[in-house]
């Protein structure tokens, strides 16, 4: 072998190992690392957590409809439409700056000749009857208001024409902060939990590795008995709130060592 050719020989021993030594060492680094990791999760102590909290409503909604019945479509739609008209004024009329109304549906229906048993002709149209129906919310008020302002609205309603009311619901402005103070007792619940099982099974946590929120909250009425003391004295319907209650969970994993 020539000098040229030994010198050729050695340069590309050379760039083989300039290539290959890093890798090696990328390799056992990264191997570390995955056994790092393996040994980490082995170490993991897991459990959830369960936050609830009790808020008083500040908000109502309520359905109020207006129905009425003629013998034709435009003596119908006159008729609701009056009534409609002077059950908005009279809810305006109120002055409840927090209250709002708006028309969330109007229907029209024809009133069907009642027919005998077996008779398959088509029926006679003998009326019509058209319908309005309102949406009433009082959003971000006092549980005091909402007693005194809730029985207004229905009576008001009721004596300016309406004649169907629908359920009183009882919801929270801002649910969102509603379920953050759930959220951080959902927490503290786990923590709690952790340590429990921690002390249970002998081993020291460590430190917080994971946690993990649901995906949605619940809310819901709690079993509370309507308290004669607190329920504004009104002629008509007494209304009262109640309290909701806002849950939530959570899923955490602790570190821990022996």
């Amino acid at each position: 072998m020539t000098n040229t050719t030994k010198l050729f020989a050695l340069l590309a021993t050379c760039a083989i190992s300039a290539v290959s030594a890093p890798a090696l060492a990328l390799g056992g680094a990264g191997t570390q690392a995955a056994n790092a990791e393996n040994a980490a999760a082995s170490r993991l102590l897991t459990v959830a957590g369960r936050g609830e909290v009790m808020l008083k409503p500040d908000s109502l909604r309520t359905s109020i409809s207006i129905q009425a019945r003629a013998a034709t479509l435009a003596q119908a739609r006159a008729e609701a439409g009056s009534k409609t008209r002077a059950v908005i004024a009279a809810l305006e009329g109120l002055g409840i700056q927090a209250l709002q109304v708006r028309t969330v549906e109007i229907a029209v229906t024809p009133i069907p000749e009642r027919q005998r048993p077996g008779d398959d002709t088509p029926p006679r149209i003998i009326g019509y009857e058209a319908e309005s129906r309102l949406s009433v919310a009082l959003r971000d008020v006092t549980v005091k208001e909402l007693r005194a302002h809730g029985s207004r609205i229905l009576d008001t309603a009721l004596a300016a024409g309406a004649n169907v009311v629908g359920g009183v619901d009882f919801f929270l402005s801002k649910p969102r902060e509603a379920h953050r103070l759930a959220l951080a007792a959902a927490v503290r619940d786990a923590q709690e939990n952790a340590k429990v099982v921690a002390g249970a099974a002998n081993v020291t946590m460590s430190g917080l590795r994971t946690i993990k929120t649901a995906a949605a909250e619940s809310y819901g009425y709690a079993q509370q008995a309507m308290k004669a003391d607190v329920v504004e004295t009104v002629n008509g319907f007494p209304v009262e709130p109640g309290e909701i209650r806002v849950t939530t969970q959570v899923t955490a994993s602790f570190l821990f060592t022996k």
